[in-house]
């Protein structure tokens, strides 16, 4: 019965090892992030600047879900459209500096680009072609 015991603690402690955490689709945990932005505001790109204008209120949220399974793949809803697909490595998960977190960016259909970040409650949409981005808030800052 020790023997018993015993083992199944070293099963457990070994069980309980490992990042089970939603720090990204590179450690094969797997995520999922649902946000509702209630706040906008455009930004153009000009003179080799982006020019923002004031926060506005979104007339009704605008709702964004991330999931991403354990194998890395992505499945991506924006305001009610998707799920856009995405195998491993077709979209970037990598750390800015600036902001000090985590984001995820995937490029949509039309020269589109969405990029959402892990904690700071915020989604940027850029239309690439026409150099303007659409930022978005969870909360007014």
């Amino acid at each position: 019965m020790r023997r018993l015991f015993f083992l199944l603690s070293v099963i457990l402690l070994f069980a309980g090892c490992g990042d089970w955490g939603t720090d990204g689709p590179s450690h094969g945990s797997g995520t999922y992030m649902h946000f509702h932005y209630y706040y906008g505001q455009d930004c153009s790109y000009v003179a080799n600047a982006y020019v923002c204008g004031d926060a506005y209120a979104l007339s009704r949220p605008l709702d964004v879900s991330v999931t991403v399974h354990w194998n890395g793949d992505a499945d991506v809803y924006y305001n009610g459209s998707g799920p856009y697909s995405y195998w491993d490595g077709d979209y970037v998960y990598d750390y800015d500096p600036l902001y000090g977190e985590f984001y995820y960016q995937f490029n949509l259909t039309g020269g589109y680009v969405l990029t959402v970040y892990d904690l700071r409650g915020e989604a940027i949409y850029a239309d690439t072609f026409a150099g303007v981005e659409y930022h978005y808030f969870s909360d007014f800052r």
